[in-house]
């Protein structure tokens, strides 16, 4: 009915129809027909995650994350309810504030969802946007809110932002996730490498206390041991001196006694000699010494 208004009164049309083949049903046909695929359609089973020919698998399609809302693995660690950083800290008039999990849920992208509950409770659901709907009408008509002549860019920014969001934004708040997991798992490493002084510290601290209960614990016996073994010292020193002085005594004595045998001797010795040398020297003393051994001989001859 529209394309008649465009043709001349009086006049037939000839339509033809031509046949228009999108590139995600050229890429179905080939992957289901086993013809080898052109670009477009490689490209288009790209966008959809469908295996083409050769490929055992589906690909992973960039679309498959699109429209999906990001939620964290696990929740944030709470502060026990005892935690003190100062005994005179007042948890009751100023707790400490809790850090949310994700943000806090909004209407229009943007105007806080308590902002319209207020007014949904006298005016229903329509009321809160009819209200801020007529209070934005009303300072654009008096200029209170003037917009400048790039102000229509918003609604682009606006769309980027939506379009962004609705695609990739879950992607990028799993990697954001992931690298901050990271960077908290590396502090929290340094914090073990700096505490792992203290805790050898503290294991050898305790090992030392349970050392110093049982000494304590078994002192008396240990200074009467103790004693005991000073007394048992100074006791076998006593009789090593006295041994010791013992032997010096005999050793002195003994040398003593020999020193006087020998000079005794000497002596003797000395005399003998003085006195056999003189005989040797007198003349009657040979004689008689001869008149002896001829004596001798004699005797020895009547008995042969």
């Amino acid at each position: 009915m529209s394309l008649s208004r465009c043709l001349p009164l009086g006049q037939t049309a000839r339509v033809v129809v031509i046949p228009a083949r999108f590139a995600h049903a050229a890429a179905g046909q080939a992957v289901a027909s086993g013809d080898a695929p052109n670009f477009f359609q490689k490209l288009a089973a790209r966008f959809q995650g469908v295996p083409i020919k050769g490929e055992a698998t589906a690909p992973k399609s960039m679309f498959d994350d699109c429209n999906k809302e990001w939620s964290a693995p696990e929740p944030l660690p709470a502060i026990p309810k005892d935690f003190k950083e100062h005994p005179d800290r007042d948890l009751v008039n100023y707790p400490y504030p809790a850090r949310p999990m994700y943000a806090p849920k909004t209407r229009l992208f943007m105007v806080p969802d308590s902002w319209f509950l207020p007014f949904q409770k006298v005016t229903g659901v329509s009321g809160p946007y009819l209200f801020f709907g007529g209070l934005f009408a009303f300072l654009v008509n008096k200029e209170l809110w003037v917009f400048e002549e790039q102000g229509h860019m918003t609604v682009g920014w606006i769309l980027f932002y939506l379009l962004v969001s609705r695609t990739v934004g879950y992607k990028i708040d799993n990697s954001l996730y992931q690298g901050y997991q990271e960077r908290v798992n590396y502090f929290k490493g340094l914090i073990q490498e700096d505490l792992k002084d203290a805790v050898e510290f503290k294991k050898t601290s305790a090992a030392q206390t349970e050392s110093l209960v049982a000494i304590k614990e078994a002192f008396p016996t240990a200074l009467k041991e103790s004693m005991a073994l000073q007394l048992e010292a100074t006791y076998r020193q006593n009789v090593q001196s006295v041994a010791t002085e013992l032997k010096k005594r005999v050793d002195y004595l003994k040398e003593t006694e020999e020193t006087k045998a020998r000079f005794e001797k000497e002596q003797l010795l000395k005399l003998i000699n003085s006195s056999v040398e003189k005989q040797l020297n007198d003349r009657s003393f040979k004689d008689q010494y001869l008149q002896n051994a001829i004596q001798q001989l004699k005797g020895l001859n009547v008995q042969l």
